[in-house]
């Protein structure tokens, strides 16, 4: 589980870096940021700890990246350089990820924990590391995401992103 805090902390990270060179840029302030939060779903279900990353649709519109994880219910509030600060309105391409990891055939936590308890170093062969799509891959190209989601000018608690096979 460390393993996704970090890759999600990592991606946060790169984003927020992007969003305050962007988000500052043209008003030098966090002014015209809108609460913007709601669910994903995917085959009936609220998909639980995935990533969330929202990329302006327009050249027009400010570099202003808003990034976001889902919890147990599927639901996510979205964030640019604050907690929960919310976006900026208008249209975003929107990545969605939940990725799984095994080695040797076990959950990525499950195989590291039983070395630490065997006593053994934590160090494995990464070509052994297979990575698996638990919602369809094709949400997380960041250029050919179908999904667009618009967050209007007051904000949207209630944003719901529906991912189809």
């Amino acid at each position: 589980m460390k393993f996704y805090r970090y890759c999600f902390v990592f991606a946060a990270c790169c984003a927020l870096l992007a969003c305050c060179v962007g988000c500052k840029k043209d008003s030098g302030s966090r002014a015209g940021l809108v609460p913007a939060a709601g669910v994903v779903m995917y085959q009936g279900q609220p998909v639980a700890d995935a990533e969330i990353e929202m990329r302006p649709e327009s050249d027009t519109q400010p570099n202003c990246v808003a990034v976001g994880r889902t919890d147990a219910q599927g639901k996510f509030t979205l964030m640019t350089d604050r907690p929960n600060d919310g976006a900026l309105p208008g249209k975003y391409k929107t990545v969605v990820k939940k990725q799984a990891q095994t080695i040797n055939g076990k959950p990525r936590e499950e195989y590291e924990k039983e070395l630490r308890e065997s006593g053994d170093d934590v160090v494995f062969d990464k070509n052994k590391i297979k990575t698996e799509d638990l919602v369809p891959s094709k949400y997380s190209d960041p250029i050919n995401t179908p999904l667009i989601v618009e967050i209007p000018a007051k904000g949207d608690k209630n944003i719901t992103i529906t991912l189809e096979d």
